[in-house]
């Protein structure tokens, strides 16, 4: 199914002259155009001599990702800083993430009165989410921690297609990749709306007679997918195989490593850490550490272990959203994390030493801002969303506006249930 490839969004990026490849369409020089050897003003990089030939007379262009035949986004675009602010880009992440709880709520609504799913509109809701990705992931990404327990299947997937895209971003997907990486995502679990809700909403313990009934979900799912109208064909891959190991333990059919599909196995990793991370109704919501944790000690068993790495090196220790206690006591919450200085990150201070609500202050980590006691503040260790009375969708609710003017061992295995 055809995408389109880049929008306006990520039209031009500026990179060192030393990450521009051969495929790449150049918009802009920092030295006038006149000044330089070449005839046109832009032109794609056909070859080594025009490569070394740019690279002698300027140190940084501007890429249009649009015109180039090469896709793969510059090295320096995915690791420096974003295309806008996580200030700037969380209305615009607030207004996709709510459009998509609607369009996942209908798209369950619609399947229990036995139709069908409207692929289109699934792929216009992905690229929209793709757009707020690629502008700055750390937007949408700290709207993932906010959980409503009593819609968890619907705000699971949105979760997942939001954690997936950037992740495919992290690893330098291409913008038709990324898309398809999030479409898949947000329908991996469209089976589980013909589990019975007695067993999907069991507190405690599924028996192994429920667990049977719960692993349904992959088949479900297929034959959903099989059956709607205008579906990817890897969404029916992924939504089948995505609780397929590493060990060929998985379900449903215990496929070996090396025939799981690769969204598949990128998709699971994804699921996982937004499960653990969610407070379920037999499980409390565990730190993004936590996960990260499990995921990496069940790393060749259930997960592919340099997809694993991958995602702890995207997500990083302190991911946005998160809940982190500072080594004098103060708690915050992560609103961004800069890609090369993920152990420093952005964080507004909310709570004081004794835990007691404090007039907010952001502290920039990697500028070592200091603490009340003149000391640098540091991070001691992460909680859970809600712990300490500190619940961020309360913050983005009452209208905070984040940034602007602000006043002064062996780990367990992951549950199959959740995973």
């Amino acid at each position: 199914m055809a995408l389109d490839i880049i929008n306006s969004s990520v039209q031009s990026v500026e990179i060192p002259v030393n990450d521009v490849e051969i495929g790449m369409y150049v918009s802009e020089l920092d030295i006038p155009w006149l000044d330089s050897p070449f005839i046109y003003q832009g032109f794609i990089i056909e070859s080594k001599q025009q490569l070394d030939q740019l690279r002698s007379v300027c140190r940084f262009v501007s890429v249009d990702m649009r015109k180039s035949t090469n896709k793969r986004m510059p090295r320096s675009a995915r690791g420096g800083d974003y295309e806008v602010s996580v200030e700037r880009e969380l209305g615009a992440a607030n207004g996709v993430r709510e459009s998509t709880r609607k369009l996942v709520k209908n798209i369950f609504r619609e399947i229990e009165l036995g139709k069908g799913i409207d692929g289109n509109k699934v792929q216009e809701a992905v690229h929209e989410t793709v757009d707020s990705v690629l502008r700055n992931p750390d937007a949408l990404t700290l709207l993932t921690q906010i959980k409503n327990k009593d819609e968890y299947t619907a705000e699971h997937s949105m979760n997942v297609s939001i954690l997936s895209a950037a992740f495919a971003r992290h690893m330098g997907m291409s913008r038709v990749e990324i898309e398809e990486v999030a479409y898949c995502a947000l329908l991996h679990d469209v089976g589980k709306i013909r589990v019975p809700t007695e067993v999907l909403n069991k507190e405690g313990v599924l028996s192994s007679d429920e667990f049977v009934v719960m692993k349904k979900h992959t088949v479900f799912g297929r034959a959903i997918l099989m059956a709607s109208n205008a579906i990817m064909t890897p969404a029916v891959d992924v939504a089948y195989s995505h609780h397929e190991r590493m060990d060929g333990s998985g379900y449903p059919r215990k496929l070996p490593r090396e025939n799981v599909p690769h969204l598949a196995k990128i998709i699971a990793i994804t699921d996982a850490y937004d499960a653990i991370t969610s407070a379920r109704c037999y499980s409390r919501a565990r730190s993004p550490f936590e996960a990260l944790t499990i995921i990496y000690d069940n790393t060749g068993r259930q997960f592919d272990e340099k997809l694993a790495e991958k995602f702890i090196e995207c997500v990083g220790v302190y991911p946005p959203g998160s809940v982190v206690e500072m080594t004098n006591g103060e708690i915050g919450i992560v609103l961004s994390v800069h890609p090369e200085h993920k152990l420093k990150p952005r964080v507004i201070m909310v709570r004081d030493a004794e835990k007691k609500p404090r007039s907010e202050r952001i502290v920039h980590l990697r500028h070592a801002d200091l603490d009340g006691e003149g000391a640098p503040y540091q991070v001691r260790q992460t909680h859970a969303n809600g712990e300490f009375g500190v619940d961020l969708n309360e913050y983005l609710q009452r209208g905070l506006r984040l940034g602007e003017h602000p006043p002064t061992g062996i780990m367990p295995a992951v549950p199959d249930a959740i995973a």
